[in-house]
């Protein structure tokens, strides 16, 4: 092997790795569990209130409405009527 291909083999095996450290999926890179796509149903409260962190389970346990952003919950269009 001349020198020449060594240095040849060398260039190309370093620009391969700097390709892939520069393309790797890190967890750094990864977006942050949770925050990928945005909340599109939310919580009414009995009481009129919102509560935009309970799930749905927890909303219906506490006799709340789940509904969806921009949609109006039956119980306030009712109301407005």
């Amino acid at each position: 092997m001349t020198a020449l291909n060594l240095f040849r083999i060398t260039l190309v095996a370093a620009s391969v790795a700097g390709c892939t450290a520069a393309f790797a999926e890190t967890a750094a890179s990864a977006p942050a569990k949770g925050t990928g796509t945005h909340q599109n149903h939310h919580c009414k409260l009995s009481d009129g209130s919102m509560d935009m962190g309970k799930t749905k389970k927890a909303c219906l346990a506490d006799k709340g409405t789940w509904f969806k952003d921009g949609a109006a919950p039956a119980a306030s269009a009712a109301a407005k009527q």
